[in-house]
């Protein structure tokens, strides 16, 4: 059922300007009802912990937005290769069955090939620029 964007800033705990930053960002994409899943409410947290560390609102949001429109481009080729991939051309809408179950098992099988990727470069890169501020 997902969360109206009021359920979304009471769960967050964040204040209303904060969330919509987050939205407009593109970072939190409402379901083509309006409402946004659990994993909203972890995303809005993290970046509040960012910002609690010191991370600045307007550079944080400066990063999101760059963030989001690059992984826009990045999905939309991925979207292409899933496409190719199931033979895509001349599908019909009693197809669309078939195939909503296999790219519901495939999609956490990217996120994690992406996240663990974005992850290991994240520390990777940031332990390589502490050592050289370090010396």
């Amino acid at each position: 059922m997902g969360l109206s964007r009021a359920e979304l800033i009471g769960r967050s705990g964040l204040a209303a300007e904060q969330v919509d930053l987050a939205i407009d960002a593109g970072l939190l994409i409402p379901d083509r009802y309006g409402r946004f899943g659990e994993d909203a409410v972890t995303m809005l947290q993290a970046g509040s912990a960012l910002v609690a560390a010191g991370v600045s609102v307007p550079d944080l949001a400066r990063l999101a937005v760059r963030h989001a429109r690059n992984v826009e481009a990045v999905v939309d080729e991925a979207v292409d290769l899933f496409l190719t991939a199931m033979g895509s051309e001349g599908l019909e809408s009693n197809d669309l069955e078939n195939l909503v179950p296999l790219v519901e098992a495939l999609v956490p099988q990217v996120v994690a090939l992406v996240g663990e990727h974005f992850r290991r470069t994240l520390l990777s890169r940031a332990s390589a620029r502490l050592a050289e501020r370090v010396q």
